[in-house]
């Protein structure tokens, strides 16, 4: 958050915290709209900020463990211990069908860490927007 925007460092670090804590788009986008209200326009700083906090949620929502969204790529890390009940359950096979279904999507192991690869993404909206598309 730019001084520009708000220029008090303990207000800074509060919102920070705040947003950190955040578990579902529709609190964080209450949470931003209350920021415009209080402080103007978010700038597209904070905006993507939001944004990584969505793909994060939403990332584990899947069962990803990490997800990476940098220089175009998206890389989802599943969880790395092979004997989770995870790989049993079916929010693990619908992402295996959807991503057999979708060539953009790689499935690939590496190191003994399965994730998923999708290349040319333009933007974190389009990164949060792929990954809406395993669920």
């Amino acid at each position: 958050i730019s001084d520009d925007y708000i220029d008090v460092t303990a207000e800074k670090i509060r919102i920070y915290r705040t947003i950190d804590a955040m578990t579902s788009d529709k609190e964080i986008d209450s949470y931003a709209a209350n920021l415009a209200d209080r402080f103007g326009a978010l700038p597209a700083a904070l905006e993507n900020l939001f944004e990584v906090v969505k793909i994060r949620t939403l990332g584990a929502a899947l069962g990803f463990e990490k997800v990476i969204v940098k220089n175009g790529l998206l890389i989802a890390f599943f969880i790395a211990n092979p004997m989770s009940p995870y790989y049993k359950s079916q929010t693990f096979a619908t992402i295996l069908e959807k991503t057999a279904e979708m060539p953009r999507y790689e499935l690939k192991q590496v190191e003994n860490k399965l994730k998923i690869v999708v290349r040319n993404v333009p933007s974190l909206k389009e990164a949060r927007a792929l990954l809406s598309k395993l669920r």
